[in-house]
């Protein structure tokens, strides 16, 4: 069977659960403390007992896979302590000039990887977006909008994250509004118990649920794919693989199609064991919440 059927089986699955998606989705975020700062809120949601990660594999998880037998669903988070700043160009500050004179910021607050993956754990396809949080309507740092809604591109501010990439250098291409920026670049408002989706560029002023942004993440109608072949180009595949390399490889694991991604799925290993779904990484990079579906072949 070829990729596209398989993930097309995948997808008239996971659809038939729609609703109960989304809801267990508000649930996994109504559990946290909206009272807390983005960074407390996100890191709540991906490591906290009864909360969001744990929250959807005791509840979303367990129901798609009682369901049926061939697709395996499950929840990962994985958690550090630094995020890798950027600088801003001088030519993209040229045209527009932010809140921070050092025109220096955070790539983002959170990472939504999505990846499907066969009997023997190869990627199939992934699709990744990136999200800065806030919680109010309105944007206060010009440095943080511009880099989303503007830039063209941006450089790594500290050496001891880009060296250890896998392009080694410290410059990064944005995706064009023609490549899915939109939906490689969001914005995610956390103003209470139910944040939404926030589309970039923020003039647009569009919103929907977070829980449907994610409902279409798993149903492989969201985020922009990540390749790994295309992890030196500089380019959007090169931005995922930078954080998914954790600045220096924080995560071991077996090598098959897909290095770096390869040894996140490896440490979540078992997909129906939900025991083994957080991890708190060292080093620099972006907390991530991570949905894995396993095309085991069963009928």
């Amino acid at each position: 069977m070829n990729k596209h059927h398989k993930i097309s089986e995948a997808i008239e699955i996971i659809a038939t659960h729609k609703n109960q998606i989304i809801n267990h989705i508000d649930s996994a975020w109504g559990a946290c403390d909206f009272s807390l700062s983005e960074p407390k809120i996100i890191k709540s949601f991906v490591m906290d007992k009864g909360k969001g990660v744990d929250y959807l594999n005791i509840n979303l998880a367990k129901l798609i896979n009682d369901s049926q037998s061939r697709f395996v669903v499950k929840f990962g988070g994985v958690y550090t302590h630094q995020r890798p700043y950027i600088v801003r160009t001088l030519g993209n500050s040229a045209k527009q000039k932010g809140t921070n004179p050092t025109e220096k910021c955070e790539l983002a607050d959170l990472l939504c990887l999505h990846v499907f993956v066969d009997s023997k754990k190869n990627v199939i396809t992934s699709q990744a977006s990136f999200f800065q949080a806030k919680k109010t309507e309105t944007i206060d740092n010009a440095t943080q909008r511009w880099l989303y809604d503007l830039d063209d591109k941006f450089s790594y501010d500290a050496s001891s994250f880009w060296e250890n990439t896998s392009l080694g250098t410290d410059l990064r291409t944005m995706p064009s509004w023609e490549e899915q920026r939109s939906s490689a670049f969001q914005y995610l408002l956390l103003l209470n118990n139910k944040p939404n989706v926030r589309l970039s560029p923020w003039s647009v002023d569009h919103k929907h649920k977070f829980s449907f942004f994610l409902y279409r993440l798993l149903t492989f109608s969201a985020g922009k794919t990540y390749d790994y072949a295309d992890r030196c180009d500089g380019g959007w595949s090169s931005i995922v693989n930078d954080v998914l390399r954790m600045g220096g490889g924080a995560i071991k694991g077996k090598l098959r199609n897909s290095p770096n991604l390869d040894e996140i799925i490896d440490y979540f290993n078992d997909f129906r064991n939900h025991d083994k779904h957080v991890m708190d990484a060292n080093g620099s990079g972006v907390p991530m919440l991570l949905s894995i579906v396993q095309d085991t072949g069963n009928t």
